[in-house]
């Protein structure tokens, strides 16, 4: 976090874990409010209300003075932020911005804007209690946001020729989602193309004892069709 100024906020100045947790939830809303209840049940659910009420109102005054600025706003019984910048949202515009550019085949602009959004992700989304059920839903939709991103870029890469870099993206995406089946077939492809025929087939085998182990069930027919090509090429 830093301040429009561009220095850091120590973490002194939160004061408590929970005030961090309140900013951060309003940064995943994006400038859209939240009811005060709705985050008093979040943060201090087992607290009486009133008591809730009034550690809300700290935290949120709490975040305006330690960030130095009146950015958290309260509307009709709704908080929200304003005037910031969140990196949530940079992130998912990144996304649309990497989808437009790889369905064009512009690699270079695909790869750029993809560097960039690994970036600005930085690792997993935290809380200060990583087990909230808020917590554990932002994490896994921030992880998806950037799963996409460099799916799409691997796309883009296989489709303009950039093997090499096609498998790098696509394993990285097997490396955080061993069930994706899209990663899976993408870096197949891409060890095909690079004559690495045997790894291909051993990706494919890797992926299939996943499924059958977690979810008891086959790769799709297309994954099982690429599978049936790269043995009938081995074999030529």
């Amino acid at each position: 976090m830093t301040r429009a100024d561009g220095t850091g906020v120590e973490p002194s100045a939160w004061g408590t874990s929970k005030t961090m947790d309140l900013l951060r939830i309003l940064a995943l809303e994006q400038g859209r409010a939240i009811r005060s209840s709705t985050l008093v049940g979040l943060l201090w659910p087992d607290v009486p209300p009133e008591r809730g009420r009034g550690s809300l109102r700290t935290a949120a005054s709490r975040i305006r003075v330690a960030i130095g600025a009146d950015c958290v706003a309260r509307r009709h019984g709704e908080l929200l932020l304003v005037n910031a910048t969140v990196d949530v949202s940079e992130l998912r515009q990144l996304a649309v911005a990497v989808r437009h550019a790889a369905a064009r085949r512009s690699w270079d602009e695909t790869m750029l804007l993809t560097e960039t959004a690994e970036t600005v992700y930085r690792g997993d989304f935290q809380a200060s209690n990583d087990e909230a059920g808020w917590a554990v839903l932002a994490r896994e939709d921030l992880r998806q946001v950037r799963l996409r991103i460099l799916l799409d870029a691997a796309q883009c890469a296989i489709e303009t020729g950039r093997f090499v870099e096609a498998r790098d993206l696509a394993q990285t995406v097997v490396t955080v989602d061993p069930a994706s089946e899209t990663a899976h077939r993408n870096l197949m492809r891409a060890h095909a193309e690079l004559g690495e025929i045997g790894q291909a087939i051993r990706v494919f085998e890797g992926y299939r004892t996943v499924l059958a182990d977690e979810l008891g069930i086959d790769p799709s027919r297309v994954t099982r069709e690429l599978h049936l090509r790269l043995l009938q090429d081995r074999t030529i």
